[in-house]
């Protein structure tokens, strides 16, 4: 007879969206291996969501000494979007996120 294994499951509480004007994001770049890229690639996300003017002090030097940049979002819409673009990045742990304070739990990456 075979036995059962049950193991423990880790449920992640999704964060919860507030509908508000503004939204405060926290950025910080965790990957040791590629952080110039994965540095670029945030940067994409963020002008593309809070505009030209929330990339000031979102540099290499700034990234290498672990600093946690911090920016705001006007709407809900580009909020989602941008967590919706930077989901990989936390879910593989190479960026760690805060949204209006709250820390976002990443998803368990599962490959087929």
């Amino acid at each position: 007879m075979a036995q059962i294994l049950k193991f423990p499951s880790k449920k992640i509480e999704p964060v919860t969206i507030r509908s508000r004007l503004k939204h405060r994001i926290s950025v910080e770049i965790l990957d040791d291996v590629r952080p110039r890229r994965t540095r670029w690639i945030v940067q994409f996300e963020i002008q593309e969501a809070a505009g030209y003017d929330a990339l000031k002090g979102f540099k290499d030097a700034a990234v290498a000494v672990g600093y946690r940049h911090r920016f705001w979002v006007s709407g809900t819409h580009p909020l989602r979007q941008f967590l919706a673009e930077t989901a990989g990045l936390v879910a593989t742990g190479k960026v760690a996120l805060w949204v209006d304070g709250v820390r976002v739990q990443p998803r368990i990456k599962r490959s087929a």
